[in-house]
């Protein structure tokens, strides 16, 4: 996927997102109700020295609406540029080339890709705990369970005996 329009999508949702949900926060905590469709501007206070509290709630925070509906549409434009990107990266992106691509050592990594029915062509053995990185005795950062250790290096894992009860 491509590092700039990555950002360009990034950054204005990010933005947008705490301009829309900031207010509603600042909102709520001044007792706003949310699910009234104009955030009950009916009962705007209709003189400065009323003692409609509620009133003056809302005629202190309606104006926040505006601003949250302004960051809403701009959020929706700024997901555009993930959509190119993704489909940018479907046709014109890097294929993957291995059935673990992240070199990670767990062992849903062995299946191919995508896995067929059944997960594993045939049954994994199991040589090692799962979390085998940066190992001394290994040319690579990672070492996957499933790999047959080099001869002489380690031993396979065993199943556990059960402790005999009585």
């Amino acid at each position: 996927m491509s590092n700039t329009l990555s950002h360009i999508h990034f950054w204005p949702s990010l933005v947008c997102m705490n301009l829309i949900f900031f207010p509603m926060l600042t909102q709520g905590m001044a007792g706003f109700h949310r699910r009234w469709y104009n955030g009950g501007d009916a009962y705007l206070a209709k003189a400065k020295d009323s003692v409609n509290v509620f009133g003056n709630t809302v005629a202190e925070n309606i104006d926040l609406n505006i601003i949250m509906s302004w960051a809403a549409w701009i959020m929706a434009v700024a997901q555009v540029p993930f959509v190119i990107n993704l489909f940018l990266a479907w046709k014109f992106g890097r294929k993957v080339e291995s059935d673990n691509p992240y070199h990670a050592t767990t062992l849903e990594w062995a299946t191919p890709t995508p896995p067929g029915h059944g997960n594993f062509l045939t049954e994994p053995v199991v040589y090692r705990g799962p979390y085998e990185y940066s190992r001394p005795d290994c040319d690579d950062d990672y070492l996957p369970q499933w790999e047959e250790p080099k001869r002489g290096a380690e031993v396979p894992a065993e199943k556990p005996t059960t402790p005999s009860v009585h």
